[in-house]
């Protein structure tokens, strides 16, 4: 995958799911059936803001994958006890773990491809 546009895409979408955890915490926290409070959801969305910010900045696009990788996992073990049956929306809880860890495959491949070509990795901060 070409570094630069991953670099592009999954800024942009770390900006988005970012900064809609920052604007609308309840809302998010409620549509996912989790029972935790909105700073640590505005917490999560600040993360991703920051990985996105990152990845759109004219650096080496390498930590920031590598930062959007151990985010994904801290989502998807938030994302883990949301899929518990006293969960009344846990079929949506369901989807977005499986949303979460399709991307996480997705960013631990980028990040290593990064770690792996230093130079396609330079030419990426852009």
């Amino acid at each position: 995958m070409n570094l630069l546009l991953a670099k592009r895409a999954l800024g942009l979408l770390s900006l988005a799911v970012g900064v809609t955890a920052v604007a609308a915490p309840r809302r998010v926290t409620r549509f996912l059936g989790l029972t935790f409070d909105d700073q640590a959801m505005s917490a999560f969305g600040a993360r991703e803001i920051a990985s996105g910010a990152g990845l759109l900045s004219p650096v080496p696009p390498g930590p920031w994958f590598w930062m959007r990788a151990g985010g994904d996992l801290m989502d998807l073990a938030v994302l883990g006890r949301a899929i518990g049956r006293d969960n009344p929306r846990r079929k949506i809880a369901y989807a977005a773990f499986g949303a979460v860890a399709a991307i996480a495959v997705v960013d631990l491949a980028i990040a290593i491809q990064a770690a792996r070509n230093r130079r396609e990795e330079r030419a990426a901060a852009a």
